[in-house]
């Protein structure tokens, strides 16, 4: 069972400040389609691996806010604040579907993708939102789609 809030102004506020820094960190603009920019997005990650360099704190957060707000404008999604199983320790802020029932957490993706020795999903995690070829899941569960 998942908890889902809205995300508090501020935070909203931080969001939109770290879009911004990602964009810049980019070489991109606000006109950019929110396709191209998780493409953007994908290929500095996956350069980043290719030569070792590894990404700011800074740096990945403000990737992971550009991603999931890429979500929010290109998908229809929406930025939550989720709790699952009644665990506060489980909280994670992320982007939701119309119905709740998928969740991701872009910010953590960013991260953990930078750590891991796998690939760079976000283009075609994108892609297959686009086409909606995403798992059914029960309404406000807030299932990891990663």
């Amino acid at each position: 069972m998942a908890e889902i809030s809205k995300v508090p102004a501020e935070l909203v506020d931080q969001i939109k400040v770290l879009s911004r820094e990602g964009l810049a960190l980019l070489g991109l603009t606000g006109d950019d389609a929110p396709a191209d920019v998780v493409a953007a997005i994908t290929e500095r990650v996956r350069d980043c691996k290719a030569t070792g360099t590894t990404l700011s704190e800074e740096e990945m957060y403000a990737l992971g806010a550009l991603l999931g707000n890429q979500y929010v404008e290109g998908q229809g999604w929406h930025w939550g604040d989720v709790v699952w199983d009644y665990d506060e320790t489980t909280a994670a802020v992320g982007v939701l579907n119309h119905d709740n029932s998928l969740f991701i957490n872009p910010i953590g993706w960013v991260a953990q993708v930078m750590e891991s020795e796998g690939g760079v999903g976000f283009m075609l995690n994108y892609n297959m939102v686009s086409v909606h070829q995403v798992p059914v899941r029960e309404p406000d569960s807030a299932t990891g789609l990663y």
